[in-house]
């Protein structure tokens, strides 16, 4: 018997041969010239062993080259035979059978959760270790030898001693005096005059037979005046004083709005380069420890002097942000203790006079600017003492065209004096004089044309000013907007990239210590990080000065005596208590100017437009026969 390799591939040929032999070689174009190949011989088969219908027969295992047998293959295991499914009887579905819960792998929405919560720790961390150093800082600072300041404290001191404050109170005295002044012309003037006096006998020349003159004379004079009229000038002057008052009242409020704005400015910058100190002296501790290692490895011989040259430099660069940090404190202290009003310890001229306490409340609001603007215009101080200007300078013009008209007056008087006919003194003669007074000016030499061009010329002069302080009252209310927006998006960027800047720092710390990174990596992250929280902090102040600016443009703590004590003594505050009211209409402007009133658009509600009338056909005329 032929071996089982053989056999195959004799089988194999045999059955490949007739299709061989059926094709017909054609040449090749490019070959035409060639001879044709033979044909092939024909292949004889080789006889095959008989395969019985029986029993498979087992082949036996081809010995290999060394002489040996291969291992037989292991059997298969039969499959195991599947379940068989249960029949569905009418419409329920079987029960399905319990599963026991498994673990489900993270997803995309585990994975942002997990760095979420990675960022927020980071920043905890990064908050927590700053808030330290800062009140370490603070503890450092404090001097217990003067007492603590919060914000409140600081406005009500200011309240009490700025002196732009005191000035402005005095000035409204100034103009409640004046008004009182000229209100009094209005009233009747009640004068008592006397006189006493001796004249010898060689000055009298009076010659009375059997008359003994007395050189004794005195005499007292109780004399009436009042204005009758004068052409309207005095009312006129009245009420320019009235104006001239509130306007110095609204002045007053105006100048309180602005210290206490500049109060919260300047106590929030103190805020703020204390805090700047703590970021730069983060930078100069972290870039000192660097070069301390690099010191140490490059006298190991592991890197070369480059690294400690490139991390001197650093260092030094980062010490003139340090020292301008810590320089712009101390001026702004000093500009808060003039700001207050305060002097200094006797002694010690360089020693502030307080210690403050406070952090960089950031508190983000949701502004409207339409409403904010209208709330300006209408409750803004520096508008109404504007506005009071010219009802003022208006009443100046009317008391300047009285010069055309006359004056008349009247007097009364009662007359008490001494009889010169006798040698007693007690002797009196008594009497009354009534009489009426009138003058009026026909010719002045164009005086008063001259005086009423002025007046008027000074009310047109108002009435742009005015103008033009509504626009700049909105400009600075959309300009705090614009800049609260823009602290806003700069807070919510730098925030992120404060926790970013943070973990980047540690990677690089981390590699450089692998050996993996290099230095300037390091130095690159402290660079951007320390960037970062600088904007970060400034971003903050900026916020809360944007905050104050819009608040002292719309009057925000007008009623000043709800929650501070009123620098006004009580009765003056008690007067211009109803004057203070945001919700007081404000007077009207002169007939001639309320037309061009420029606040009158802007706090009248926008109005809505009217539903269109359907225009309705004319009715069709029914002709007759």
């Amino acid at each position: 018997m032929l071996p089982r390799d053989i056999r195959s591939l004799a089988a194999f040929l045999f059955l490949t041969t007739p299709a061989l032999l059926a094709q017909s070689p054609t040449p090749s174009p490019e070959f035409k010239d060639l001879p044709t190949p033979p044909p092939l011989p024909q292949f004889t088969p080789l006889p095959l062993a008989p395969v019985s219908t029986g029993a498979p027969a087992t082949a036996s295992p081809t010995p290999l080259p060394d002489g040996t047998l291969p291992q037989p293959l292991p059997a298969i295991p039969p499959a195991p035979a599947l379940p068989e499914l249960p029949q569905v009887q009418g419409e329920e579905a079987p029960p399905v059978p319990a599963q026991a819960p498994e673990p489900l792998p993270p997803g995309a929405e585990t994975q942002t959760l997990q760095e979420s919560g990675k960022a927020a720790m980071t920043k905890e961390m990064a908050v927590t270790e700053f808030y330290k150093q800062l009140d370490a800082l603070i503890a450092k600072q404090r001097n217990p030898k003067v007492p603590d300041m919060k914000l409140e404290d600081a406005i009500k001191l200011a309240l009490k001693k700025n002196p732009d404050i005191l000035d402005g109170v005095q000035k409204l005295n100034l103009t409640s005096g004046q008004m009182i002044s000229v209100r009094s012309k209005i009233s009747p003037q009640i004068s008592l005059t006397s006189d006493y006096g001796y004249t010898t006998r060689e000055l009298n020349q009076i010659e009375v037979a059997n008359a003994d003159v007395n050189n004794q004379v005195w005499n007292i004079n109780l004399e009436f005046n009042q204005l009758l009229y004068d052409g309207g000038a005095t009312i006129s002057r009245i009420r320019s004083a009235i104006a001239s008052e509130h306007g110095s009242y609204f002045e007053l409020r105006a100048t309180i709005d602005q210290v206490i704005s500049e109060v919260k400015i300047n106590f929030s910058e103190i805020v703020l380069n204390r805090a700047l100190i703590i970021a730069n002296q983060q930078s100069v501790d972290l870039l000192t420890e660097q070069l301390k290692d690099q010191r140490n490895r490059y006298e190991a011989g592991t890197v070369p002097r480059f690294n400690v040259l490139q991390a001197e430099v650093a260092l030094a660069n980062a010490k003139p942000p340090l020292i301008q940090a810590q320089n712009n404190y101390r001026v702004s202290m000093y500009r808060l203790v003039r700001l207050l009003g305060m002097d200094y310890p006797p002694g010690f001229p360089s020693e502030v006079p307080f210690n403050i306490v406070g952090k960089l409340d950031y508190k983000p609001r949701t502004l409207n600017p339409d409403d904010s603007i209208r709330i300006a215009v209408a409750r803004n101080p520096g508008l109404k003492a504007q506005r009071q200007s010219i009802l003022a300078t208006a009443a100046k013009v009317n008391e300047q065209v009285a010069g055309y008209l006359p004056v008349i007056k009247a007097r009364a008087a009662q007359t008490n004096t001494s009889d010169m006919m006798t040698s007693k003194l007690t002797n009196v003669v008594s009497g009354w004089f009534l009489g009426i007074n009138g003058s009026w000016a026909l010719w002045d030499g164009l005086l008063t044309y001259g005086n009423v061009k002025q007046a008027k010329a000074q009310l047109d002069s108002s009435k742009i000013n005015y103008d033009n302080g509504v626009r700049e009252v909105i400009l600075q209310v959309q300009q705090a907007i614009s800049n609260l927006l823009e602290a806003k998006e700069t807070v919510d960027s730098q925030e992120a990239s404060v926790v970013q800047g943070v973990e980047a720092l540690r990677l690089s710390q981390e590699r450089l210590d692998a050996g993996a990174g290099t230095q300037l990596d390091v130095l690159n992250q402290q660079t951007s990080l320390l960037q970062s929280q600088t904007f970060l902090l400034q971003a903050y102040f900026s916020y809360i000065k944007g905050m104050a600016e819009y608040e002292r443009a719309l009057s925000v703590d007008t009623r000043y005596e709800e929650f501070f004590d009123d620098p006004l003594t009580r009765p003056e505050a008690k007067r211009f208590k109803n004057l203070n009211n945001p919700d007081r209409p404000q007077p009207k402007l002169p007939r001639a100017l309320r037309k061009s009133d420029p606040i009158k658009p802007i706090l009248e509600a926008t109005p809505t437009p009217a539903p269109k009338a359907q225009s309705t056909p004319p009715p069709k005329s029914i002709k007759g026969n």
